[in-house]
């Protein structure tokens, strides 16, 4: 059985000498025709011949034909490759763009571009983005929703980090409640911090410009929505990423879900401190000038408004002393539970300054209400 299939198959190869022949011997114009008959021939010597051809494609128009014929035959194995052969990086960008254009001409390159995300490498599968996001069939957005919803279950995973960056370049904003889903399902064991990171280039301005006020608010509405459904921990880093945004109230909705414990009469309270520092006659001195300060939950980060009432409710302890500089502010980076987390906080302040040498007081100063 195996002689007869294998005479069988050396047959059937023999029949297409005549368009290997032709393929071997055709210029760049005639190279997808010439592909094209051997394919029909036989796929398996049309792959074989595949690089040989490839390397006569010496122009963009000759690559594409090429490429289109490569699909439509289903020659896919070496045409997902191909791009990383041609040594022009702007050609390779335009073949990956006009392939992606023809999509909804050519019913097989939507199932070639979804082979390419299951049977590539990382930086292969990079190469064809061009192709996706030129692509305005709507079955192959119906499984990019599918995929990006379904993020694999580990930390790092480049080839699906590449697959979200496609989705967001297509998609923008319109691509933050199908990555809110898959930022939930990684958050236990995902690539959770790079769905959030992609959460936020769905609404990143171009250079210089302010986010859309709409696409704020949908990445505001996103985000607390995936912090409402993950854990404390993980909904902290939800936080972090508003905040880093610029959108320190729509962070500062999340306390209660991070601290709600830590809330007494409407309130947070944090420790804060000041500190007066200065050469006194050649022995360095530290005054830790400290106070508890009540929040009502407006505020993600404290600080900005600390800073002034800290200062001018601190009456300066060191005298004959060259100070040195603006006094830094500084608070306890969440809110506490109790005044005795206060006062470990400031003991550890006094440990870092004695550790640099200096002599060290504290100061209880008046405490500090925010409205």
């Amino acid at each position: 059985m195996f002689l007869t299939l294998a005479l069988s198959t050396l047959a059937q190869a023999g029949t297409c000498d005549k368009q290997l022949a032709a393929l071997k011997a055709a210029d760049a114009g005639g190279l997808a025709a010439a592909f094209d008959a051997l394919a029909a021939c036989d796929k398996t010597t049309a792959e074989s011949s595949f690089t040989e051809a490839l390397s006569k494609a010496d122009d963009t128009d000759a690559l594409v034909a090429f490429a289109r014929v490569a699909i439509t035959r289903e020659v896919w194995k070496p045409m997902w490759t191909a791009l990383g052969k041609i040594s022009n990086y702007d050609a390779r960008d335009e073949v990956a763009q006009r392939v992606g254009e023809a999509c909804g001409d050519d019913a097989k390159i939507v199932p070639f571009l979804q082979g390419a995300y299951l049977g590539l490498r990382d930086i292969e599968f990079q190469q064809w983005d061009d192709a996706f996001v030129a692509c305005g069939d709507a079955s192959l957005w119906t499984w990019m929703d599918e995929k990006v919803a379904a993020p694999p279950s580990k930390r790092f995973d480049e080839k699906y980090n590449n697959l979200m960056a496609i989705y967001v370049k297509k998609k923008r904003a319109e691509s933050l409640p199908v990555l809110a889903t898959a930022a939930v399902k990684a958050a236990e064991a995902g690539p959770y911090d790079a769905v959030l990171f992609k959460m936020g280039e769905a609404v990143a301005p171009d250079m210089g410009g302010n986010i859309a006020p709409d696409d704020q608010a949908k990445f505001e509405a996103a985000l607390v929505d995936v912090a409402s459904k993950v854990s404390t921990d993980k909904a902290r880093a939800v936080a972090d990423q508003l905040a880093n945004s610029g959108s320190d109230a729509a962070a500062a909705k999340l306390l209660p879900v991070l601290y709600g414990d830590r809330m007494s009469a409407g309130n947070f309270t944090y420790g804060a401190a000041t500190i007066e520092a200065g050469d006194c006659g050649g022995k360095k001195e530290a005054v830790i000038h400290w106070a508890s300060v009540s929040e009502p939950g407006k505020r993600w980060s404290i600080l900005k408004d600390l800073e002034t009432p800290m200062r001018s409710g601190s009456k300066a302890k060191l005298k004959g002393c060259t100070v040195e500089g603006e006094w830094p502010v500084m608070h306890t980076p969440e809110p506490v539970a109790s005044g005795g987390d206060v006062d470990d906080w400031v003991k550890s302040l006094e440990k870092d300054w004695s550790g640099k040498g200096y002599d060290v007081k504290t100061s209880k100063e008046k405490a500090v209400t925010l409205p």
